[in-house]
């Protein structure tokens, strides 16, 4: 069951729903940070604004996730996503807090070229 939750809110990050500011708001912990496959570390507000300046980006196929449970709050999960034509294979994980508000918040998320991607 936590694994589908965790799934469905990471899907929902390379869907079209980025483009809602209250959305990333509510999703994103006040202390997010993120390693890009880039190597570049960006907080809260530089991914948000990233987020909702996007415009034609391919869509992301994800697959093989795999949670680690960390308490009773705290999850990883790590997965593979790639382009539809099978360019840039990523390995990602995500750290996230289940919040007082009965809400998961996602902490930090980092991706890194798959070794042989480009």
């Amino acid at each position: 069951m936590l694994l589908e939750t965790l799934k469905r809110l990471e899907c929902s990050l390379h869907s079209s729903r980025p483009k809602d500011r209250v959305w990333l708001e509510q999703i994103l912990h006040e202390r997010f940070s993120e390693i890009r496959r880039s190597g570049v570390v960006v907080d809260r507000t530089q991914t948000i604004e990233a987020l909702l300046s996007e415009v034609n980006v391919p869509a992301i196929l994800s697959r093989d996730y795999r949670l680690i449970s960390v308490g009773n709050n705290f999850a990883t999960l790590h997965y593979r996503t790639v382009n539809p034509d099978g360019s840039r294979a990523t390995l990602r994980s995500s750290y996230w807090e289940f919040s007082a508000n009965g809400q998961w918040k996602l902490v930090f998320h980092q991706g890194t070229p798959e070794a042989g991607s480009v």
